[in-house]
This record gives C-alpha cells, sequence and structure tokens, in this order.
C-alpha cells in the first residue's frame, strides 16, 4: 500500500539519517520518527501533533483514497560525537552557539573533505558552507538591498581613468590567526598563485584571462593591473559578497605548500589560518565546530565588537523535510530554505521562525537569479529560434508560480531580477512590449512551428522528417516543484516532454557537456543588464561534445552581434543616464528575445529561514542591512550582528 504524503505537511513526517517507523493501522495509528543529530546540551525529546494524511485503502474491492488522523510523536535523540581530545573543547551552552547547515544545493548525511580546507580546489565547499561564516574575511562586502561597499580587511579601492588598473589599500591591523600581520603581500601571493595555477584552480581561467600582474608598493598598497579595462572586475571578485569565494591565504604558509595537493588542516599548528573572529576547533563528518577567538584583530584595534554568538555548529542534514523539523525543534538557527507550504507548515508550529518578509505569500528575498529553461541551440530542434520561441509560448508562467510556487516567486521573461538592476526596465519598456515574451499561447506555439516546418504526428508531438521534438527535463531537487507543470505544459503545446528529478551535480556536469534539457538558475543580475547578458558571449560556449566555459552557458548561444556588444560594455562604467550605456543594453535585450536562447521562467525567492527563539538581529525587510543567503560570502556580517534572546 502506497501512503500518499500532504506537501504542505511534508515537514512533520521528516526523517534523519536513522529512522523508525511504526505500523499504521488503517484508520489511524502512531509513527514514531527518530532524528539523529549532533547537540551539545540537553534539547526537548517530544513533539506531539495530530495532522491528516491520505492514503489508498481496499474497500469492497476498489482502491479509494482516504483521510484519517494520525497522532505521531516525533523523537529527537540526543547524540554527542566524540572528539579526538575530549578536554580540547570548552563547554558552550547552546544559547552562545548559533547551529547552522549547508545551503540546499548541497544536501547530504555528512560533511566530507573534513581534513581539507583548501579553498581553491575544485569541488571543496567548506569556505561556501561554513568558514566563510566566521574563519575568513574578504577585503570588502557589498549590501547588495542598497549598493554600498562595506571596507572590512581592505580600507579603499579605486580606478584609474583607463578602467585598468587598480589601487588598494590595505587596513593597518588586520591579523592572521597566529598573529602574522595580514597584508598586501598575502594579496599579491594568492593572485598569482591562483592564475599561475589556471585551469586547475577556482576562478583562475578567468584571473588568468583578465589580470596582468600585481604590484606592491609596501605592506598596505599594491596595485592590480588588468589586461583589458573592467571597472566592475574588482569589486565582483574582491567584494561583492555575494556567491564570489576568493578568499585571501596567508603567504607565510602557502608559499611552501603545492595548492594543487595541500589540504591547508593541521589542527595542531593551528591550521586553517584566517583572519576571522572564530577559529576551527573540530572537523568530523558530523560536524564542524568553530569557536570565537579572543585575540581577534578587529577588537584589538577597536575595528569591531566581539561577537555574541560563541560558537558556531556546521551540521548536515538530508533533505529540507528534516531542515523543517530541526527548525520546529530549535535545534537548528539558519541553512536551507524551505519550500513555501513546508516554511508555513513549520512556522505554524513555532513562530519564531521568520523569513525574509514577515508576512506571506512572498516570504523569500531575491537572489539576482532566475529559474531558466535551458536549451542547446546546437542540437536538432533547439537549433531553430522558432522552436525555442514556440516553447516558450508553452510554458505558462503565471500556472508555475501561481500553483507550484503557490504565488511566491514573480514570472519574468528575461534575465533581469529584483535588485538595482530593475531601474534599467522602465527604459526597455518598448522592447518587452514588442516582443510580449511572457503570453501563453498554444495559437502561437503552432504559429511557430508550422513556420520551422514542424507537424504533428499520429499522437500529436511536433514532428520533422519523421523526427518527433523530445524534451526530457532534468530539474534538481530544489526546484521539483515546477517539473510536473512543465512537463504537462510542453505536452498541451505538442511536445514529448517528460519530467525526471535528478542530483544537482550529475545533472551540472550534462548541463556543461549540452547532453540534456536542464531548469537551472541563471544568476549575474545584481545592479546591470551586462552581468547577466554576459553569458551569452559566444566565447562561453564550446563546441559540441565539449564542457562550456561560461557560467550559465548551457543554451551554448553564438552571436557576433551580442559579442560586440557585451565586448563594449565590458569596458564601460554602468548608469542609466549614459545614453550609450543604455542604447547597448537595449540592444543586447532586443536580441536576446529575438533569439530566446534560453526561457527564463521565474524569480529565484527562496524562503531564507531565520530562528528567532535563541537569536535576533537577522537581517530581513525592515533592516536590509546585508543580503540574507548563506552561501553567500557577505553572510559573515550576519554573524557579527546576532544577539542572543537569553
Amino acid at each position: 500500500m502506497r501512503l500518499k504524503r500532504l506537501s504542505p505537511l511534508a515537514v512533520m513526517v521528516a526523517v534523519a539519517s536513522m529512522i523508525a517507523l511504526t505500523a499504521l493501522a488503517a484508520c489511524g495509528g502512531t509513527e514514531t520518527v527518530v532524528q539523529t543529530v549532533v547537540v551539545k546540551e540537553e534539547v526537548a525529546v517530544e513533539v506531539p501533533v495530530t495532522v491528516e494524511v491520505e492514503r489508498e485503502v481496499i474497500v469492497q474491492g476498489e482502491t479509494v483514497v482516504q483521510t484519517v488522523e494520525v497522532e505521531k510523536q516525533v523523537v529527537v535523540e540526543k547524540q554527542v560525537t566524540a572528539t579526538p581530545d575530549p578536554g580540547a573543547l570548552k563547554d558552550v551552552p547552546r544559547n552562545r552557539t548559533l547551529v547552522i547547515t549547508h545551503w540546499s544545493d548541497s544536501y547530504r548525511t555528512q560533511h566530507d573533505n573534513v581534513e581539507n580546507f583548501n579553498w581553491w580546489l575544485p569541488g571543496n565547499s567548506h569556505a561556501r558552507h561554513a568558514s566563510e561564516k566566521g574563519l575568513i574575511e574578504y577585503l570588502f562586502y557589498t549590501n547588495l538591498n542598497e549598493g554600498n561597499i562595506i571596507p572590512w580587511l581592505g580600507e579603499s579601492f579605486e580606478y584609474n581613468d583607463s578602467l585598468d588598473s587598480i589601487d588598494v589599500k590595505i587596513r593597518e591591523g588586520a591579523k592572521w590567526s597566529d598573529g602574522v600581520a595580514f597584508t598586501a603581500h598575502d594579496v599579491k601571493f594568492t593572485i598569482d598563485m591562483v592564475v599561475g595555477n589556471a585551469p586547475d584552480l577556482n576562478r583562475s581561467s578567468l584571473w588568468a584571462d583578465m589580470i596582468g600582474s600585481v604590484e606592491v608598493h609596501d605592506d598596505y598598497n599594491l596595485t592590480i593591473n588588468l589586461n583589458r579595462p573592467d571597472p566592475r572586475f574588482f569589486q565582483v571578485q574582491f567584494g561583492f559578497g555575494w556567491e564570489n569565494h576568493t578568499p585571501i591565504v596567508p603567504k607565510h604558509v602557502w608559499e611552501n605548500e603545492d595548492p594543487l595537493t595541500f589540504n591547508n588542516y593541521d589542527p595542531s599548528k593551528g591550521w586553517p589560518l584566517g583572519t576571522g573572529a572564530y577559529k576551527l576547533s573540530l572537523s568530523t563528518p558530523e560536524v564542524q565546530i568553530y569557536d570565537r577567538r579572543d585575540d581577534w584583530w578587529a577588537t584589538e584595534i577597536g575595528f569591531h565588537d566581539a561577537p555574541k554568538v560563541e560558537r558556531i555548529n556546521y551540521i548536515p542534514v538530508a533533505n529540507d523535510d528534516i531542515a523543517g523539523q530541526l527548525y520546529i525543534n530549535n535545534q537548528l538557527d539558519v541553512g536551507p530554505p524551505l519550500l513555501k507550504g513546508t516554511f508555513e507548515a513549520a512556522k505554524g508550529f513555532n513562530d519564531a521562525l521568520r523569513s525574509w518578509n514577515f508576512e506571506g505569500p512572498v516570504w523569500g528575498a531575491p537572489d539576482g537569479c532566475n529559474f531558466v529553461l535551458i536549451l542547446n541551440n546546437q542540437k536538432e530542434h533547439f537549433s531553430s529560434a522558432d522552436v525555442r520561441w514556440a516553447i516558450n509560448h508553452a510554458v505558462n508562467r503565471d500556472e508555475i508560480t501561481g500553483l507550484a510556487y503557490e504565488g511566491g516567486v514573480p514570472s519574468v521573461v528575461v534575465p533581469i531580477s529584483s535588485y538595482g538592476v530593475k531601474q534599467y526596465l522602465p527604459l526597455m519598456q518598448d522592447i518587452l512590449d514588442k516582443y510580449d515574451a511572457g503570453n501563453h499561447s498554444l495559437e502561437k506555439v503552432d504559429e511557430r512551428m508550422t513556420t520551422a516546418g514542424y507537424s504533428k504526428d499520429s499522437e500529436g508531438f511536433w514532428t520533422k522528417d519523421g523526427d518527433r521534438v523530445e524534451i526530457t527535463l532534468e530539474i534538481p531537487s530544489w526546484m521539483r516543484p515546477q517539473g510536473p507543470f512543465l512537463e504537462k505544459q510542453l505536452q498541451a503545446g505538442g511536445f514529448d516532454a517528460i519530467f525526471k528529478q535528478g542530483e544537482p551535480a550529475t545533472i551540472g556536469d550534462r548541463l556543461r557537456m549540452g547532453e540534456t534539457e536542464v531548469v537551472w538558475v541563471q544568476c549575474g543580475s545584481i545592479n546591470e543588464p551586462y552581468d547577466t547578458f554576459k553569458s551569452y558571449h559566444s566565447k562561453n560556449s564550446a563546441p559540441p561534445g565539449e564542457n562550456y566555459q561560461g557560467a550559465v552557458q548551457g543554451g551554448r548561444y553564438e552571436n557576433p552581434e551580442m559579442d560586440a556588444i557585451l565586448d563594449e560594455m565590458e569596458a564601460m562604467l554602468h548608469s542609466p543616464d549614459d545614453p550609450r550605456y543604455v542604447e547597448l543594453a537595449r540592444g543586447a535585450l532586443e536580441l536576446f528575445l529575438r533569439d530566446m536562447p534560453v526561457i527564463h521562467i521565474a524569480e529565484e525567492l527562496h524562503v531564507i529561514v531565520h530562528n528567532t527563539h535563541w537569536w535576533t538581529g537577522w537581517p530581513g525587510v525592515e533592516d536590509p542591512y546585508v543580503a540574507p543567503y548563506p552561501p553567500w560570502n557577505g553572510w559573515y556580517l550576519i554573524t557579527l550582528n546576532l544577539e542572543p534572546t537569553q
């Protein structure tokens, strides 16, 4: 018998790495869910709830669906992980401990690479998920909600008139956790190391292409020389506070190591070193523990007060259902976003949970990304702009945003998000109106497909020369709500489509090779159109059968007209008051809508969860001091801002 679970209540039947279920009687019963988590103190162990569930039963030989009430006792076991030296860790109470977990694209039951903290090796995600919340600091941060730059390890930076050289001043008094001064030599060493090991280290190909040289003038002043003008390069790479994981490393440690093999981990030496307010105290598959330092440079020179968080516990979580249960039991303070229905169900059991907005239906915050249906423009069928446009008209965005996401995200048709870049939209409205890309119309599907030389076969699917248009929609788990809707919409439009949920890593590999049709995210639309349109430059494409090079160029779009526009925009300071920049941005939008290389569906607004039971001071719509996304390096500012409730 198959039990059908109601999605709004999914959080209440969450299971962890260990699950114990008692059998349910046909019309009722008790279900016990045992969840093992790492904690350091006693916790509430039972959460009794009564919920309605649907299940199939046999009644007089027929299968029917009954709704029954099920009483559940959710039991959470306490498990204290043994440490190599039980006396090495001090006792820190829960009301001084921040419990975090990873982002939703990295669900897992155990941490991996627990003895490798080489931030620059591809696939090593410790910096992104944990270390940047306390151990790693950056030269600058940016409040992406308001656009202001926040100097940190760096005091200032300034471009020359030709926009191909940047003078950077380092803050005096900053120190590594071993007491060695943080200087301009560390910055130069890091850049030279990354460039010198292209293409094997993260961002190395990009930096090798853009950075010509680095000159150190003294311990606190350096100049970065670019190979060509780019007025946005420095801030994006060294001070955006977004998904730009480019930590400076200590020259006095790394200069003696091979960056391709160095694991940057030796507790006896205090490695990994950082300049942040926290040090790594323990790393196991079950937990990473970061403890507050008493010798943080920022307090010593009066730059910042000591944070109130004394310990950060980074635990693994297997899925969003488990995360929801941990939020309910106040065992998790921040981590992955929840689906809208799961969040609302969890909040019903724990009113201490909040998101960016205090009220729904739109709870989430923008992240500069859109959900995008990516079609390989080099493949048969999808090489036709008419076919891509027909698929676009088959997509009913209102149905996806209204039903799949319960009104929690807005629909979009172009690569522009809700950040500062939206100031350009009024300057482009006539182009948007001209193409009317958001129009769901099966008549227009027929027009486009007929123009492209297609006809429907006996089963009602579009074919050409006997070859049917088949679409395998591979969608990662965190975007799964739109899968069934897209599948049915495309089928209704005459496309032989099937939805297939998969693991992000596997889908990503196939996307980069151009082997599948994928619903993915495209990011970059933060403060100007160029940052997203640049993905459609031909240099980011690749020949058939090879990995593409761009951030999200799975469409493999190639157009010399677009390239020329983007090349000119790259060397310009953006401004809606610059007639030439606006003209170029309009040209890029016109080409995008004419050719429809990929299909933007909705803006990604994650329902970020902040638990106010133990901690206050979270950013939100009423106090947007920093973007709230845990995998962004600007999240460190949240750690420093939190205040205990007890």
